[in-house]
């Protein structure tokens, strides 16, 4: 299967011509999988469709990676020049938590546990990438499924994070519980 049937099957519905809309990849990005290029474009567009308390974001909207970088430069391609509510996209890798940041992203391997401590009761989205990331906390988890990605949320956990998650959003995700059981 090409790349490209890959990524056009690894989304559904909408969230496909969400996909598209990011347009192709440079020559470097092609080092990164096709995995990672895909939640790149997801991590756009899930800033576009969440919201954050009144005055929770006063710069740019920060987008972190916590530990190493498995996105290499497609992260920082897909998301630059682009605005979320008239604030720019920025992003930057984090050896350890620290303030500033608006979603965090954990890969596998990272300090998971530490990471969502820091993030508890600030309005961060934690996005993450292994099995019990819901259930240690996290907000929204990728997980594969048949080598297409694939994305859970817990609204619970949003909701304690005081981050508002748009319905369209929330249909295109496997909804999970706290505990990280589908209800």
């Amino acid at each position: 299967m090409t790349p490209s049937a890959r990524l056009h099957g690894s989304v559904t519905g909408g969230a496909l011509a969400l996909l598209l809309a990011i347009g192709a990849f440079s020559a470097s990005a092609q080092d990164v999988s096709l995995e990672y290029r895909v939640k790149a474009t997801y991590i756009y567009h899930f800033v576009q469709f969440v919201e954050w308390p009144a005055g929770a974001v006063s710069g740019p909207l920060t987008i972190c990676v916590a530990g190493r970088n498995p996105f290499g430069p497609v992260l920082e391609q897909t998301l630059r020049g682009e605005t979320v509510n008239g604030r720019p996209l920025a992003t930057r890798v984090i050896l350890e938590p620290e303030p500033g940041c608006h979603v965090v992203f954990v890969p596998q391997g990272a300090a998971t546990t530490a990471y969502l401590r820091a993030a508890r009761g600030t309005p961060t989205l934690t996005l993450g990438e292994t099995a019990n990331f819901i259930r240690l906390g996290g907000i929204a988890n990728f997980y594969l499924d048949r080598s297409n990605v694939r994305i859970e949320i817990s609204p619970a956990a949003a909701d304690r994070a005081q981050l508002r998650v748009s319905s369209r959003l929330l249909q295109l995700a496997r909804i999970v519980g706290a505990s990280g059981e589908v209800p």
